[in-house]
Formats: structure tokens, C-alpha cells, sequence
């Protein structure tokens, strides 16, 4: 009994020890949990604080939101709005709105019915899955005329729809700006139309008069002033165009016109006019071309004369003695490119420091309280630095103040022949070398010229004369219609401008006569700013010609609208042509070839094997079979250079007949002599790569 007795003790005792160490087990179980409940409780309070921080800052958001903003649920009920909505329908409370109100009936008295059901039909849109750019809305809401801007966004939550945000932008101002400055645009370009009508007709008399004395006068006098009037005319042309044109400058449109020119010609008329600005001054122009530069060059001379003028006109307004030196040097780029180096340099007042930097900005003039005697629009620096950018180049000042100013300038020119210019002031007796000869003459054609400007008909008639043509004019819209009823005409020149009918209307009406719809009608007129030869074609004029009118283009333009049958050719251009496109044997004048080389061997067996590796002479026989004259043009254009920089002159000279044959769309002589060309050029290569080049 004795055992069994200690033996119940000592499993009692084993219990309390199990029971002890279970209640402090317990005990601890609940000090953790009552730190568990602690910290959660510290949680929920972070959050209950984040959520009222929250909601704080999406109230202040909604009552200062400049906007009208709407959200809804995916059924498109409210779920909160901006303040401003409470502007518009001020029977609605936050409370109602976040309780959910139907946008249809939350909108009912916002917007018109009409506006109302188009955005109802949008958000449904959104809702299915369309993306939507934002749209302009234009409508009433209060009575007040407003310009909205929407934009409807899905809202996801874990990749579900769960409603709409609603954004109205108010454009109201914005589009009414806008709008003035539409109106002040074309204001303005009704009033540029205008000025560039009243003064580029003057300069048509003016222009066209110099012209025809270049043509028919043989007084040497006579013809170099006439020389120098053109010129000017035509500077001064190009300068007009840049101050009336302002969205030219302002955009940055401004156009380069390629075409061949001379070196010398360009420096020598530059400098005549200059000079002519000297007369009354103790100054002195020294030219110092280096007599090594390429006197054949293709680019915009017009432009470069613009810059040449702009800047060394300057230096005439601010130089009252001493010198104005242009000097002028180039670099070889490759076998077809040279960069030019321009430096005008002045011993005239100069410029101070802080104002280098504000010399090339538009309307500016620096040191004003000394130079207000200046005459000057702030443009032509500004216009100078746009034009050489565009050329390839870069334009920099430097100038001592008191003591006079530098300005250089480069720009990339394509090299037709690398024959040196020589010495420039040798070549100063060139006054008929620019006068311009018809390509062609028409002595069965019959033209119209309509205008209301008796000068300019004139001017007209006698840029026609030389193509023998017969010529009928007209001083009205109704005359010319009256003119048309009558007779047939191959061409019409129609002017823009003219009273009681307008150019336009006459040529509507024209259209609507009988064989009026496939006449050939000119636009022939002074509004010449950009953009106009695509706006006169959208008219219904088949072509485009500005006054004053160019010789040159005048031709150009006769090429493109005159019925090939009409062109005739004149037999001694046709034998020098046949002369030049055929009989070229494999010659090759290497001494001629290592000038262009500048005495180079090693450049100079380069290029010939890059003229018996090159594509052009393939490619210009593709475009024959093409019949792409245009293209074929710019093809022999390139082979004409390259068969001259590798000394093959009579190859050239063969590719120079086809380019302008193509040019002049004179088709029966490129059929003509095209194959045996090919041939000649062919056996250039062969020539070349058998070695049959030999250098000293």
C-alpha cells in the first residue's frame, strides 16, 4: 500500500510540473498576444490616419481642381466629382452623388440633349474596350459658349473594369487665340499677296526693259548698265521676296534653287554694286580671290550674292574711310564638292563685346543710340546666318570696337569643272555673257496674255519675241474670255490681280466653255510668296509664273506646256549637239584629268577606277528604256562631270547634249544617239581598266 502510495505521488507530482509548465507557456502565448493586439491596434490607426490623410488631400484635389472632372462606376453612375460640376448643377450635393446618380441624369441640366447622349454613347464605347483620343467638344453649358476638351479613360482594379474618369478641359480661350491668330495670319498674308503684287510689278517694267536691252542693243555702254540694272533688279528681287515673305523666315522655309554659275561673274556683280554704294565715301573694296578656286560651280547664286550683299552692305553703312576687303579661298571636299571660304573684313566702327552675341538675332540692330542715322530692317544678318546653315556652313563675327569687324563664312558647292577662276578682275568684261537666248522658236504657236497692266503686257510680248510666236492680247477677264470664244490658243497667261474679273473667275469661266477644259492656262502673276505655285495649281491652272518674269524660267515653262510638235529647233544647235554626242573615242586627256586632281597621281587613278566601278553609266541606260527624261537629265547631268574630271572631254561634252536634250524634252535626239553613247562610254572603261592610261 506503502508503494502505491508514493508511486500516485509521484505522478502527481509529474502532473503539477506538466500543468506549471503548461500555465507559463499559456502566460506567454498571452503576453504575445497582447503585443499582436497592441501593434495591430497602432496599425489601424496608421491606416484610419492615411485613410483621413487621403481623403483630405482627394477632397482639396476635387474642390480645387480647375477642371470638371467625373468618375463613375461600370454601370456609369457617380461615384465623385469635381467641385466645379456643383457650378453647373447646383441641385446635387457630394452626398447624392457619392450614394450614385446616373451620368444621364447627373448631366441633364449641363450639357444640351444633343452633346449629352454623343458623350453617354463615348463612355459605352470606353466601357466595351475602344481606346478613345481625347475630342473637342464644342456647346453651351449654363448659357455660357464653351470649347471642352474630353478625355475618357477606363478605370481597372485587378484587370477589371471598375468604371470611368471623366476629364472636361476648358479650351474656350485657348481656341479663341488660336483663332485671332488665324486671323491675323492670313490678314497678313493678304496683306504680303498685296505688297508683293504692287511692288514686284514695278520690278517687272524694270526687270523686262533690261532684258530686252541686253537682247537688241549693240551699245557696249549701254548693254553694261542694262547688265548692271538687271542685276540689281534681281538682287533686290530676292531681298523682297525675304521681307515680305515672313513665314519664310519665321519657319524656316526659305528655298535653295540650284543651278550652274560662275564664280567670277558672281564676285565682279557683287562687287560693281558695292562699289556703286561707295561713290560718295573715302573707301576703298579690294577683292582678294585666290586665283586657284573652281570658277564652274552649281548652287543657289542668288542666295550667295544675298548673303555676300547683306553682310558687305554692312560693312558700307558703318565704314566711313579706310577698306572693305571680300576675300575668298576653297578647299577640295572630294572629286566633286569644294567648301568655299568667304571673309569680309572692315576697318569701319566695329562692335562692342557684349553685343557679338545678339548680331545674327532678327530685328535687331546693336548700339542703336550711335547708328540711328542707319537705315535697316534687323533681317539680313539674321537671314545671312539661316541661308548658310542651309548651304552646309557656318557664319562667325569678331570685331574690335573703333577699329572695324570680320565676318567669315563657309558653304559646301558642287564643282562642275575645276578649271581655276584665275584672275577675277580679268574677267570684268562679261556683260553679254549672261544675256539669255530662246532655246527654241514656235512660229505656229498662238498665245493669250491677259492682263490689266499695259507695261506688263508689254513686258510679256517682248519676253515671248524671240520664240516667233503669235501673240494675242487681252486687258480684262472679259476681253480674254471674249478673246477665247473666238479662237484657239496653244497657251494662256493669265493674270491674278486684275479688276471688276479676277484671273481666277476668268479661268472658271474659261473652263466652262467649250474646249475650255483642256486649255493650257498660266498662272502669270506678282504674288510670289511661298506656297503660291501649289495654291495657283490647286486653282486649275496647269502652271505657275512669277513676276517679274525670268527669261529662264519663262523658257522652262514654254518646254513644259508647249506641245512638242510646235518646238523647233534651231539647225545650228542641232549640229552642235550631233557634233558633241558622237565620235567620242576612248581619248582621255590625263594632264587635264591631273589638274582636276589638283596634280594628285594617286587621287587621280582613283577616280578613274571609281568611274569604271560607278553605276551611272547603267543606271542612265535604265531610265532610256524607262523613258524618265527628267531623271535622265540628272544622270548624264552626273556623268557630264564625271567624264570631265577624268579628263574625257568629248564624253562629256556627248552627255552634256543628252542632258539638255532630255531637259528640253527633246525626245527624237535622245533616241537618236543614247545607244551610241553608251558605247563610247563602255569603251571609256574598258580603255581605262585594259591600261591604257599612261602617266608621266
Amino acid at each position: 500500500m506503502e508503494e502505491d502510495g508514493q508511486e500516485e505521488l509521484r505522478q502527481l507530482t509529474l502532473e503539477n510540473k506538466k500543468l506549471t509548465r503548461e500555465i507559463r507557456k499559456l502566460k506567454k502565448d498571452i503576453e504575445f498576444l497582447k503585443l499582436a493586439n497592441d501593434q495591430s491596434a497602432r496599425t489601424q490607426a496608421y491606416i484610419q490616419r492615411d485613410n483621413d490623410r487621403q481623403l483630405f488631400y482627394n477632397s482639396q484635389l476635387l474642390k480645387t481642381a480647375a477642371n470638371l472632372l467625373i468618375i463613375t462606376d461600370e454601370k456609369i453612375f457617380t461615384v465623385m466629382v469635381s467641385d466645379l460640376f456643383f457650378r453647373y448643377a447646383p441641385e446635387y450635393d457630394r452626398d447624392k452623388i457619392r450614394r450614385g446618380v446616373p451620368l444621364r441624369e447627373a448631366l441633364l441640366n449641363v450639357l444640351p440633349e444633343d452633346d449629352r447622349q454623343d458623350l453617354l454613347a463615348r463612355c459605352s464605347l470606353v466601357l466595351g474596350g475602344e481606346n478613345m483620343e481625347p475630342f473637342l467638344l464644342r456647346t453651351t453649358i449654363a448659357g455660357e459658349n464653351l470649347d471642352l476638351q474630353i478625355t475618357i479613360k477606363r478605370m481597372l482594379r485587378d484587370d477589371t473594369v471598375c468604371g470611368l474618369n471623366i476629364l472636361f478641359i476648358d479650351m474656350t480661350e485657348f481656341i479663341k487665340a488660336k483663332e485671332r491668330a488665324e486671323d491675323a495670319d492670313k490678314a497678313k498674308g493678304n496683306f504680303l499677296a498685296n505688297m508683293s503684287h504692287e511692288i514686284r510689278t514695278p520690278m517687272n517694267a524694270i526687270s523686262g526693259m533690261a532684258e530686252f536691252i541686253l537682247r537688241d542693243s549693240q551699245d557696249s555702254k549701254a548693254v553694261k548698265h542694262a547688265m548692271m540694272i538687271k542685276s540689281a533688279a534681281n538682287t533686290l528681287l530676292s531681298i523682297i521676296n525675304d521681307i515680305l515673305d515672313f513665314s519664310k523666315i519665321e519657319s524656316g522655309k526659305l528655298e535653295l534653287i540650284g543651278d550652274s554659275y560662275k564664280l567670277s561673274s558672281l564676285v565682279n556683280v557683287v562687287a560693281a554694286m558695292i562699289r556703286i554704294r561707295l561713290k560718295d565715301k573715302d573707301v576703298v573694296l579690294d577683292l582678294d580671290v585666290d586665283e586657284g578656286i573652281p570658277d564652274s560651280l552649281y548652287g543657289d547664286e542668288v542666295r550667295i550674292k544675298q548673303v555676300l550683299i547683306n553682310i558687305m552692305g554692312n560693312s558700307v553703312k558703318f565704314t566711313r574711310e579706310g577698306r572693305i576687303t571680300l576675300s575668298i579661298q576653297a578647299e577640295k571636299e572630294d572629286e566633286r564638292h569644294a567648301r568655299l571660304l568667304f571673309k569680309v573684313s572692315d576697318t569701319g566702327i566695329g562692335i562692342k563685346e557684349e553685343d557679338l552675341g545678339k548680331i545674327f538675332s532678327s530685328f535687331t540692330q546693336v548700339d542703336t543710340r550711335r547708328n540711328r542715322a542707319v537705315e535697316g530692317t534687323g533681317l539680313g544678318l539674321a537671314i545671312s546666318q539661316r541661308l548658310v546653315q542651309m548651304m552646309g556652313g557656318k557664319i562667325s563675327v569678331s570685331s574690335v570696337y573703333g577699329e572695324g569687324t570680320s565676318f567669315t563664312f563657309d558653304i559646301l558647292s558642287e564643282v562642275e569643272d575645276w578649271a581655276p577662276v584665275g584672275s577675277v578682275s580679268e574677267k570684268q568684261s562679261v556683260a553679254r555673257q549672261d544675256v539669255f537666248r530662246a532655246s527654241f522658236t514656235a512660229p505656229e504657236a498662238k498665245v493669250l496674255v491677259v492682263d490689266d497692266n499695259e507695261i506688263n503686257l508689254d513686258v510679256a510680248e517682248g519676253i515671248l519675241a524671240p520664240y516667233k510666236m503669235n501673240i494675242t492680247k487681252a486687258s480684262s477677264g472679259q476681253e480674254a474670255i471674249d478673246e477665247f470664244r473666238e479662237n484657239e490658243f496653244d497657251i494662256i497667261f493669265m493674270d491674278h490681280m486684275m479688276p471688276v474679273m479676277d484671273g481666277v473667275e476668268t479661268l472658271r469661266r474659261i473652263r466652262n466653255m467649250p474646249r475650255g477644259e483642256n486649255a493650257v492656262i498660266i498662272a502669270l502673276t506678282a504674288n510670289a510668296l511661298s506656297g503660291a505655285a501649289a495654291e495657283y495649281r490647286g486653282l486649275g491652272f496647269q502652271d505657275f509664273l512669277a513676276k517679274p518674269i525670268m527669261p529662264r524660267d519663262m523658257d522652262k515653262l514654254l518646254v513644259r506646256n508647249l506641245s512638242p510638235r510646235l518646238i523647233v529647233r534651231e539647225q545650228k544647235v542641232s549640229q552642235e549637239l550631233n557634233h558633241a554626242a558622237v565620235g567620242n573615242k576612248a581619248e582621255i586627256d590625263t594632264k587635264l584629268g591631273m589638274k582636276y586632281c589638283l596634280g594628285n597621281r594617286h587621287f587621280y587613278e582613283k577616280i578613274l577606277k571609281a568611274f569604271t566601278d560607278s553605276p551611272d553609266i547603267a543606271r542612265l541606260d535604265g531610265l532610256y528604256l524607262k523613258e524618265d527624261w527628267q531623271e535622265y537629265s540628272a544622270a548624264a547631268h552626273q556623268l557630264k562631270r564625271a567624264s570631265l574630271t577624268i579628263g574625257a572631254v568629248k564624253l562629256s561634252d556627248g552627255a552634256r547634249a543628252l542632258e539638255y536634250a532630255a531637259r528640253d524634252g527633246w525626245v527624237e535626239f535622245i533616241r537618236g544617239h543614247h545607244l551610241a553613247f553608251i558605247k563610247d562610254c563602255r569603251e571609256i572603261c574598258k580603255f581605262i581598266s585594259q591600261g591604257g592610261v599612261e602617266l608621266d
